[in-house]
């Protein structure tokens, strides 16, 4: 595997989180100043890094000039965090090591043959863990053999036997895995980082439990998964979020194994959040991950659960790794949000049409209303504006209760005025010549580019929102379709 190193920061809440990384270890065990020798046969020049994982992210910590023997040490006056950490060659390739309390080892390895042919002195973690990473490498190519074989042959009998041999090698390395951290090398911190990447077995379909009425629990197996997948999770060990773990396992239990539905991602949100509050590590990534996720996710719904977020963590001073300039630049943004949110009613709007009359939006009569912010100049809007109108009229023939309430989302009337006219748009069209009054609605409808379009019920709550007119169809004639 090769990793591209990264150190690229995501948005004010991750930079903040990144930079104010705790010292502080798990136990109460003494540190020494980082210290590593490395000596690489087959490396004779270049610049090797020293990186660390942060969440799903790679962070280069230090750089250092390899001599023509091929090696070269880091070293720092204090010890770096616990964690997985990154050797980087020139060329990119890279292997892994860990950083505990014992942080003034040697390593000796290959240029082309890192883990076979590693050699680690003075810290037993590490040779610990490329004993691990050894025996892995010897199932995995016991493993490529089988499936070479499979590939071949055509024999049912042989295939069923290969198959027995492939589950076999997965429970060798299975069973390995678990005694390395239960019985093996326990107190180590690879140890938690092996269990905590452990996942509950599947439990064949002939022992599920059955429900009261006799039948059988088809769902004992996802419940059963769901309801064990953190039990090897340490949620108050700092050094996790240093290794690729724990941030896999938080976007796989959100993304697979919690219901895509805003409440129930909620809920799954508060109950992780709660989870690591005894680490402060794993607390600010989690609370930043919910946060980011779901304000920038492109999902129609989800804005709701990152409003959730800032209303239950940051409204009550709880990102406290946060500026206050950082912290009401999010607030700003979810209170903005909250106004739109799906279920919400939107607020009326009483606008002057082509004709100066005023028109509320609450006067339109219509069992479906489109609100669009439009501008006529817009290159997106001139693609867009003829599809919904082709799509309008086609509505309005076969009967179906639909308008359309257009904003203009620019001061200069003329080019609206002529366009409208041009383009036979009959829906309602209003306009604004109060610049702080259309900025307003803009701001209550989080218009920051056009089209926008929300669509709403009889009764004016938002039923669509942010959809492009295709989209708008989709929902719509799936929305007919259904009632």
């Amino acid at each position: 595997m090769n990793y591209r190193i990264i150190n690229l920061l995501i948005g004010i809440a991750f930079s903040i989180l990144v930079t104010a990384q705790t010292t502080a270890k798990p136990n109460a065990v003494k540190s020494y100043p980082l210290h590593l020798k490395i000596h690489i046969e087959g490396l004779s020049s270049g610049t090797c890094l020293l990186a660390n994982y942060f969440g799903n992210q790679q962070y280069i910590q230090d750089s250092v000039k390899v001599n023509a023997n091929g090696w070269f040490e880091f070293k720092s006056t204090k010890p770096r965090d616990g964690g997985i950490y990154l050797i980087v060659l020139p060329d990119k390739t890279y292997f892994e090591i860990i950083l505990d309390e014992n942080q003034q080892f040697t390593i000796e390895t290959e240029k082309d043959n890192f883990v076979t042919k590693m050699k680690v002195t003075s810290s037993t973690e590490n040779q610990y863990f490329y004993e691990y990473l050894n025996f892995l490498n010897d199932r995995q190519k016991e493993m490529e053999l089988v499936k070479k074989v499979i590939d071949v042959t055509n024999s049912k009998d042989s295939i069923e036997q290969l198959n027995k041999k492939t589950l076999a090698i997965d429970n060798s390395v299975k069973n390995y895995k678990r005694e390395y951290y239960k019985t093996k090398h326990p107190t180590t911190f690879m140890a938690k980082v092996i269990a905590a990447m452990d996942e509950p077995d599947q439990i064949p379909y002939s022992d599920f439990p059955k429900k009261t009425d006799g039948s059988i629990d088809s769902t004992f197996n996802y419940r059963n998964f769901k309801n064990h997948y953190w039990d090897g999770m340490d949620f108050t060990d700092d050094r996790l979020i240093r290794t690729p773990v724990f941030s896999y396992k938080l976007k796989f239990y959100l993304d697979k194994l919690t219901p895509q539905q805003p409440d129930s991602i909620m809920t799954a949100c508060d109950w992780l959040i709660a989870k690591t509050r005894a680490s402060k590590e794993l607390f600010k990534y989690t609370v930043y991950y919910c946060t980011y996720t779901y304000e920038s996710s492109k999902i129609m719904g989800y804005d709701a659960i990152f409003v959730h977020i800032v209303n239950n963590y940051y409204k009550n001073n709880q990102t406290y790794w946060l500026s206050q300039e950082q912290q009401e630049k999010i607030i700003k943004r979810a209170n903005t949000l909250s106004n739109t949110l799906l279920g919400k009613k939107t607020t009326n709007i009483n606008l002057p049409d082509t004709n100066n009359r005023l028109v509320p939006l609450y006067s339109i009569n219509a069992k479906y209303t489109v609100v669009i912010f439009w501008d006529p100049t817009c290159s997106h809007c001139t693609v867009e504006i003829p599809l919904l109108k082709t799509y309008y009229d086609s509505l309005r023939k076969a009967n179906v209760s639909l308008e359309v309430y257009a904003i203009i989302a620019e001061a200069d009337l003329t080019p609206w005025r002529a366009y409208i006219k041009k383009n036979q748009l009959t829906w309602v069209n209003v306009a604004s010549l109060n610049l702080t009054e259309l900025n307003n609605l803009k701001k209550y409808y989080d218009v920051y580019s056009t089209p926008t379009m929300y669509l709403l019920d009889e009764q004016k709550i938002i039923i669509g929102k942010r959809l492009d007119t295709k989209a708008l169809i989709g929902f719509l004639n799936h929305t007919l379709t259904k009632k």
